[in-house]
C-alpha cells in the first residue's frame, strides 16, 4: 500500500504544475461525451461511484472556487456545476454514454456495493486538507486533497481497497471536480492565464479541513456530470 510520502512524491509534481507549456490549451477528444462542444452543456453519461458528500464548509469553499473560475473563464468552461452535489470520489465503479449497455452492469453489482460501502464505512472519520487547485489531464479543474497523517492515509486507501471487488483501481489521487472545460469554446484558454489564475486559488484552498465522514459514504448513481443521486442510505 502507498505510503503517505510516496504519495506525496507522486502527485507533488503534476498538482503543482499542472498546466502544459504549451501556446494552444488542447482538450481531449473523450471530454465530448461529458461536455457539449461550443454550449458547455453537461452530456447525458450514466453510471455509478463510491464518493464522500461534503458538509457544509467544505461545500461553500468549492462554490467560492467555482465563482471564480467561471468569472474569469466562464467561455471556456462546461455550465456550472451543482454545488450541492460536490463530492470526493472513492471509487469509480460504472460508466458510459450508453445507458442501454450501463445500467444493466449497475444494476447487477448493486446488491454486493451496498454490502461493501456498509463495510467501507467502517474505516471511520478521515481528516484530510486541501492541496492544490489544479488542471486535471485537461478535462477539468479540481481541488485536490491529502490526509493529515499517515494513520488517515492508510484508512483512505483500505477504504478504497473493498471496492476492488467489484472494479480493480490503480493510484489514487483524491480530489473534488470543481469545473469541467468546454470543448470547441467559444474563448479557448490561454494556458497562462489559467496557470495563473490556478495558483492564486491555490492560495485561498491550500490547508483548508475537509473531513470525510463515513455517514457520507455513498454509492452514487448519476446521469450527467452534473446529476448525482443516492442509489441507497
Amino acid at each position: 500500500m502507498e505510503t503517505l510520502l510516496e504519495f506525496d512524491e507522486r502527485v507533488g509534481p503534476f498538482q503543482t504544475d499542472s498546466v502544459p507549456d504549451e501556446p494552444v490549451f488542447g482538450l481531449p477528444a473523450s471530454l465530448e461525451q461529458k461536455v457539449v462542444p461550443r454550449v458547455g452543456m453537461l452530456r447525458p453519461f450514466h453510471g455509478d461511484t463510491i464518493a464522500y458528500f461534503l458538509d457544509d464548509r467544505a461545500r461553500e469553499l468549492v462554490g467560492v472556487i467555482a465563482n471564480e473560475l467561471h468569472d474569469r473563464f466562464g467561455d471556456s468552461l462546461s455550465l456550472p456545476l451543482p454545488v450541492e452535489m460536490a463530492h470526493v470520489t472513492l471509487h469509480d465503479l460504472h460508466a458510459g454514454p450508453d445507458r442501454e449497455r450501463v445500467w444493466p452492469v449497475v444494476e447487477a453489482d448493486a446488491a454486493k456495493v451496498a454490502e461493501l460501502v456498509a463495510q467501507a464505512r467502517t474505516v471511520g472519520p478521515i481528516r484530510t486538507r486541501c492541496t492544490t487547485v489544479f488542471n486535471l489531464v485537461n478535462t477539468s479543474v479540481v481541488i485536490g486533497i491529502r490526509a493529515v497523517d499517515e494513520g488517515g492515509h492508510h484508512k483512505l486507501l483500505s477504504a478504497r481497497r473493498v471496492f476492488d471487488k467489484i472494479v480493480p483501481s490503480g493510484p489514487f489521487t483524491p480530489h473534488i471536480t470543481v469545473a469541467y472545460y468546454r470543448p470547441e469554446a467559444p474563448t479557448p484558454l490561454s494556458p497562462d492565464k489559467l496557470r495563473s489564475a490556478l495558483d492564486e486559488l491555490t492560495g485561498q484552498v491550500a490547508g483548508k479541513a475537509v473531513m470525510l465522514a463515513p455517514e457520507r459514504l455513498h454509492v452514487l448513481r448519476f446521469d450527467s456530470m452534473s446529476n448525482y443521486w443516492l442509489s441507497q442510505p
